[in-house]
């Protein structure tokens, strides 16, 4: 198979966003609008298991949370084959 390199050279540059989920949280729109300033609200996951990445609104990876110099990232552990998983 030959690669078209001006097609992969133009991909390259097609911005895509890329959301990490942290995990969830429901709660009726009442107790919501009553939270304050620095409360915090419980996620359906726990700190140590994987979070899901999706680009472009398709799940495409899982990894964990990682502190780089003082940032927030992710490492990826994992690339979710969609058609398996379902």
């Amino acid at each position: 198979m030959t690669t078209n390199r001006a097609l992969e050279s133009s991909l390259m540059d097609v911005p895509v966003r890329v959301d990490v989920v942290l995990g969830e949280a429901r709660m009726p729109i009442e107790e919501l609008m009553n939270l304050s300033d620095g409360e915090i609200v419980a996620l359906e996951k726990r700190t140590n298991e994987p979070v899901d990445i999706y680009v472009s609104d398709r799940l495409m990876a899982r990894g964990r949370l990682v502190v780089s110099d003082g940032q927030l990232g992710v490492k990826l552990s994992e690339i979710v084959d969609e058609k398996r998983a379902a």
